[in-house]
């Protein structure tokens, strides 16, 4: 993983290029990106730095339960890195079949083929040996050419490449020190929702540890109360460890809420730490944070002697699936 973490910035160079990119929609309402795991992580990246473009994601099988006109007037982005994601499979040829604009991004697989069986635009993604959540990159440069935004697909590639990918390695180990034998609850402002969301899967994958988020300000409408605890439950509280993901962005009141949350549960003997998040836009902040996060992981992985790249559980998963 670490090889995949020095090379991060390189997948920034890449210039997309659309298979029968006349087959697109001249100008679509929309983008809905239909995909699972890291394989959206570039939409919702994007998002994070610029929350009004026409994107939104879909992770599950079919189509999302929106109005037909909304679905008519989208381009269907399937995209999967492996190209075998049932759910992302299903969603293109329920598309499909419903006679919409529909786009592939993947580096091949059965869904390339699909692609090239119904003469649908397509766009082949480096593969290399870089895990899918490590190809945000690539993802949104993809996602930036099928948006026809020359001005994003510029901004992405000129911050990618500028990117100190080692600046966030002593600070990850630092914080992976601390999180040793607990539990960690990820907990951001909903601007960095897909932050927490990274570093929570970085920790599955990467650490092959339990992990979890949510967002400010709903965190303190529900899940707060789970720390109000009586002196026998403490001891479930004892193997959480919270991060908090904090962003100079921020409404003035979210922090305020991280603040007030930290002192209620330092007062419970919760153990927390702060994340600053580093950059001058959001997308810098939003790539230095999935670095500092995926550093954090494979910092945590060695501590644990566990395999920080590969995913054995997820792939007996899939095998057993077979069976159903």
């Amino acid at each position: 993983m670490e090889e995949q973490i020095l090379r991060f910035a390189e997948q920034f160079a890449w210039n997309p290029d659309v298979v029968r990119a006349e087959r697109l929609p001249e100008r679509p309402s929309s983008l809905i990106v239909c995909g699972m795991g890291g394989s959206h992580l570039g939409a919702r990246v994007l998002l994070r730095h610029d929350p009004t473009l026409p994107l939104s994601v879909h992770s599950d099988y079919g189509l999302p339960r929106v109005p037909a006109e909304q679905l008519r007037t989208a381009l269907i982005v399937a995209s999967s890195y492996s190209g075998e994601t049932e759910e992302t499979l299903d969603a293109a040829k329920s598309a499909v079949a419903a006679g919409l604009a529909v786009a592939v991004i993947t580096t091949g697989g059965t869904l390339a083929r699909y692609a090239e069986e119904h003469a649908l635009p397509l766009i082949l993604i480096p593969k290399g040996d870089a895990e899918p959540r490590m190809a945000v990159g690539t993802f949104m440069l993809a996602l930036a050419r099928l948006l026809q935004s020359q001005e994003l697909e510029e901004e992405i590639r000129a911050t990618g490449t500028s990117l100190d990918v080692q600046a966030e390695r002593a600070s990850g180990e630092v914080v992976a020190k601390r999180l040793v034998g607990s539990i960690p609850l990820i907990y951001a402002s909903t601007l960095n929702m897909s932050l927490a969301y990274f570093w929570k899967i970085a920790f599955n994958e990467t650490s092959k540890a339990p992990a979890f988020y949510n967002v400010f300000p709903e965190v303190c409408h529900n899940e707060l109360s789970g720390f109000d605890n009586t002196v026998p439950e403490q001891a479930l509280s004892s193997h959480l460890h919270i991060l908090f993901l904090k962003d100079s962005d921020d409404h003035p009141r979210i922090a305020g809420r991280m603040r007030v949350m930290q002192e209620l549960l330092a007062a419970r003997g919760v153990a927390t730490t702060d994340i600053e998040l580093a950059g001058t836009t959001g997308l810098e902040k939003a790539l230095n944070g999935i670095l500092l996060g995926v550093w954090t992981a494979v910092a945590l992985a060695k501590e644990y002697q566990a395999p920080d790249a590969a995913t054995p559980l997820i792939a007996l998963f899939k095998s057993k699936k077979r069976e159903l």
